[in-house]
């Protein structure tokens, strides 16, 4: 009760501050964070707080006699907090009383030119009030659509137009289908529609006569904004689970698709017509929901689509007419989405004019259409037949899913686009070509299973058309993945012109974009597509090319690694132990040359596909082992590690080596020759880049989980690993020490008998060379020895360390989760302590202070005995006599450390035995983390990132950043 006083007594404070004739902040941030405290329900006893309402009432009452008395965020702020207020029907009375709604609404409807800030206020709170239909009736008597469409159609900010028709729908939807007043409803279609039928009709003596403006742009700007209006309203139709009237308004009192249509003749501007169509698109879906699917008196069959179907392929054929391709692949990417939007409620077959048909399918064919005539059916030679059989399987697949209507349309787009005036005014563009992938792409999260599969057929037919043009272009001699050409012949193939668009760069990267994104999102294999299987063999021809674009490269080397991971069959992997006859072998040669790229996203790339052969071959695909080792990709790839000059190249050549060390084959073959552990070790103490260590961090750790580290080199692993948790500032880097240590834990932990985090009744002991059974006394022997292992290279100092001073959250969660686990062990085996002291006492020496250094100690530098005071005295009075600097060169060079004898060259590994200073007593350890409460601590860490503050803190700073902007106002006079 305390604390809701406080907050009110500083919100009271802050009201009144508010109201002020001269009030001014620089501040508007604030405005937004009380909104946002105000609007939580713990808050709620704010907005319940008699003063609130009194205060809004007294700040619409000043605004009321003068606007510029107050300013113009506090008005925006009154405006949303009463938009709070109304959501609360027993305070929605006293706004009543005191007329505070009406108030508002005849202040918005003032001619006065409000910030985006008040109208958005004003908005809100219409919408606040319009979920009472007794205040709907209000807003009626006040016309309150003339400005909301207003609001909607002229130059107003996105959230302000967004909000708008959002308000502006729900009084439609309200006024027609809840409170059935059609009167009121005809009257708001007509404001709505009224810029439309001002500019496309003239009545002169009573004859009807259609008045026209080509491409006037203020009148092509003012009907945009109607037909998004119309638009949204109708899509908003299609999420409706009932039957609306609105629809039949439209088409009975406006002939609402006729008048669309009329507009047409009014632009050749390809941006209008795709508004036009946008609205014609989802007025059809409308009338199709409304009037069919959700009717109960509709008469035809529920899958019976004719009319809907004629409609949509008039507006694709007048795409084809107008020769706009663009509008024509945007017209059936729209149809795709509204499609979806109807969900089950629309069958999943239909019948066009006696053919039953998947709609999607029709949908993706014209998608598709203009990389389609990029395919050509090359007349091939005897030993590519059952190439030629694929091909034409799958055009067989496209003509079973097209309806007729479909096919008469992509004939009518090839004879239109594709002939010699097609060809001559540039109809078909690799600009049109791209436009189709990245529609495709966009409709990723819609498309169902069996249409990308589809799509991602005809991108591969593309690919290999692109090859083949290079082919034939390079004059290049078939080899071990040659692909399918016939000569100097394919050039002389109809449709011609598509070659420029096959070899156009952006045309390729988009396809080989696409191919990804399928694949990855469908998990596409060999097994639905049999046309990947020859997707390596293009990808190498595309990588030979020294000329190709940079970002052509890159995507080529990615699809190839998608490639490797898909479209390998695992059992293949039991029949063969080599890659001879296969596209395979060719790839050995290809990314040794492209890690000699001069790009580094070249390198890098191909860092990433070596990594995933290493992996693939580790278990699924053995024999990419022998590949690697013959390719000598192993020691090129530490190389890189070592000395390449780009950060990413690095960090991605540690990763691949990760992935290699785990591998018999390549372990034995080169990479156990080579210095890695003390490289490693280099990088994670001398390594700037946080990317670089983190990874150099995690292939240390599994070379320590599969190979034997040198002794020499254990004091200075974990002292380095103890640096990089303490002494580093990158949360990745810490997160990856610690699973070291915690890999640690688990290795000695196995090491004890432990299997799957539970001690067996029985196990083999390698100590005592037989099988034992383990008791509870043995059990904590074992656990006592981990612990006294781990203690002695000071991991419960680096715990308490990171508890006292990390700020990570992440760290944070995972240092707390080890603490919770031990402690848990402790508890449960209560001798553990006693027996780790015995095990492993600390000298008085090995004790630490618990002021642990947050980065790493210089080596220490034996200290030189003074100079003796007399000596000096003898040295400075020698060199005023003899003006030598020399001298004094000599008597201070140990001090100083100048000569080059006593330079010291900066060392390669941290100190051996740095971990030394976190080595923590056991009890002293647990008397620390006891007075932590490790709850609270996330707690805290929590609302600190996610920047939650108290509310009362909140407005203590606010109140502080008032009396300081007066401050300033004040000194401003002078």
């Amino acid at each position: 009760m305390q604390k809701q006083e406080e907050v009110l007594s500083r919100l009271r404070m802050i009201f009144d501050i508010f109201l002020r004739e001269n009030f001014s902040t620089t501040n508007n941030v604030y405005f937004e964070k009380l909104l946002t405290h105000l609007q939580a329900k713990e808050n709620a006893f704010v907005l319940q707080a008699p003063f609130v309402v009194e205060w809004v009432d007294r700040c619409i009452t000043s605004v009321t006699e003068d606007f510029n008395k107050i300013h113009p965020k506090v008005i925006s702020f009154m405006l949303n907090l009463t938009s709070f207020l109304a959501s609360n029907e027993w305070i929605i009375v006293r706004l009543r009383e005191l007329d505070i709604v009406n108030r508002a609404v005849k202040l918005l409807q003032r001619e006065h030119n409000f910030s985006p800030s008040i109208k958005l206020g004003g908005i809100r709170l219409m919408k606040a009030i319009t979920v009472y239909s007794i205040v709907v009736a209000f807003l009626r008597m006040h016309r309150i659509w003339t400005l909301l469409i207003q609001y909607s159609n002229n130059d107003h900010t996105l959230y302000v137009v967004r909000e708008a028709r959002q308000v502006l729908y729900n009084m439609l939807y309200k006024s027609c289908d809840k409170l059935h007043d059609k009167a009121v409803t005809l009257e708001i279609l007509s404001e709505i529609m009224q810029p439309i039928h001002d500019n496309l009709y003239k009545n002169t003596e009573g004859v009807e006569r259609i008045h026209i403006k080509v491409d006037d742009n203020e009148l092509l700007h003012k009907i945009s904004a109607t037909l998004d209006l119309l638009s949204h309203i109708l899509q908003q139709t299609l999420m409706l689970e009932e039957r609306t009237t609105l629809i039949t308004l439209l088409k009975e009192y406006h002939d609402f698709e006729i008048t669309i249509w009329k507009l047409i003749d009014m632009t050749h501007n390809p941006y209008f017509t795709e508004k036009i169509f946008t609205t014609l698109s989802s007025y059809n879906f409308a009338l199709l929901l409304h009037e069919k699917l959700l009717n109960p008196d509709a008469t035809e069959p529920p899958e019976e689509f004719t009319e809907f179907g004629l409609a949509f392929f008039n507006l694709m054929k007048f795409c084809i007419t107008r020769k706009d391709g663009v509008s024509f692949v945007k017209l059936a990417e729209l149809n795709h989405v509204l499609w979806k939007k109807l969900g089950t409620r629309a069958p999943k077959e239909i019948v066009i004019q006696q053919e039953r048909v998947t709609f999607e399918n029709q949908l993706i064919c014209f998608h598709m259409l203009p990389l389609l005539f990029s395919m050509k059916y090359a007349q091939k030679i005897a030993n590519e037949e059952s190439k030629v059989e694929l091909f034409d399987a799958y055009i067989v697949k496209l003509l079973e899913i097209s309806c007729e209507q479909t096919l008469r349309l992509c004939y009518t787009m090839r004879d239109n686009f594709f002939s010699a005036d097609g060809m001559a005014v540039g109809l078909v563009t690799a600009g049109l070509a791209n436009k189709c992938i990245h529609s495709l792409l966009a409709l990723e999260n819609v498309l169902d299973r069996e249409q990308a599969i589809t799509v991602c057929q005809a991108l591969l037919y593309v690919l290999r058309e692109a090859v083949a043009m290079s082919v034939i272009t390079n004059s290049a001699q078939d080899d071990c993945h040659s692909v399918s050409s016939a000569g100097s012949s394919y050039l002389e193939l109809y449709p011609r012109g598509t070659e420029q668009v096959v070899n156009d760069p952006q045309v390729l990267h988009s396809v080989m974009v696409g191919l990804r994104t399928l694949i990855e999102r469908f998990k596409i294999t060999w097994k639905e597509s049999v046309e990947t299987i020859g997707l390596v063999n293009c990808l190498a021809f595309v990588l030979e090319n020294t000329n190709m674009d940079v970002r052509c490269t890159v995507q080529a080397l990615k699809l190839v690694q998608l490639a490797v991971e898909h479209f390998l069959s695992p059992n293949m992997a039991l029949l063969v132990d080599n890659l001879q006859g296969s596209a395979l072998v060719c790839l050995g040669p290809i990314i040794v040359k492209r890690m000699h790229d001069t790009m580094w996203e070249v390198r890098d790339t191909t860092l990433e596909l070596t990594t995933s052969i290493a992996s693939i071959s580790r278990m699924k695909f053995p024999a990419f082992q022998r590949f690697l080792i013959d390719s000598k990709i192993p020691p090129i790839v530490y190389e890189m590690a070592k000395n390449d000059s780009e950060v990413y190249v690095r960090a991605s050549a540690f990763k691949c080596l990760s992935q290699m060390v785990s591998i018999n084959l390549l372990w034995e073959n080169g990479l156990s020759q080579l210095d890695l552990v003390d490289h490693l070790l280099f990088v994670m103490y001398r390594e700037n880049n946080d990317i670089v260590k983190a990874e150099a961090v995690i292939t240390l750790m599994k070379i320590y989980e599969h190979r034997k580290i040198h002794e020499k080199y254990k004091n200075t692993l974990f002292s380095t690993l103890n640096y990089c948790i303490i002494g580093d500032h990158h949360t990745e880097v810490k997160l990856n020490a610690l699973n070291f240590w915690r890999r640690e834990f688990y290795r000695q932990f196995s090491n004890q008998g432990m299997i799957d985090g539970s001690f067996p009744t029985v196990t083999f002991s390698k100590e005592q060379k037989k099988i034992v059974t383990l008791t509870e006394k043995e059990i904590q022997t074992s656990i006592a020895k981990v612990f006294g292992g781990v203690q002695q290279y000071g991991y419960f100092g680096i715990l308490l360390k990171c508890l006292r001073e990390e700020t990570s959250m992440e760290v944070l969660e995972l240092v707390i989760k080890g603490a919770k686990i031990m402690i848990e062990k402790f508890e449960r085996y209560e001798g553990i302590m006693e027996e780790i002291e015995m095990r492993s006492p600390l000298s008085d020496r090995e004790r630490p202070t618990f002021d642990f250094p947050s980065q790493a100690q210089p080596t220490p530098i034996p200290q030189q005995p003074p100079v003796n005071p007399t000596e000096a005295d003898e040295v400075i009075e020698s060199i005023l006599n003899s003006q030598d600097v020399q001298l004094l060169e000599k008597a201070f060079e140990t001090q100083m450390q100048i000569n080059a004898e006593g330079e010291k060259t900066e060392k390669r590994h941290i100190e051996e035995f740095y971990y030394k200073q976190f080595v923590v007593p056991l009890r002293q350890f647990f008397k620390e983390l006891k007075a932590i409460d490790l709850d609270q601590l996330v707690k805290h860490h929590q609302e600190w990132f996610e920047c939650k503050e108290n509310f009362t803190s909140l407005l203590d700073d606010i109140l502080g950043a008032l009396k300081r902007d007066d401050e300033n106002m004040i000194s401003d006079c002078y």
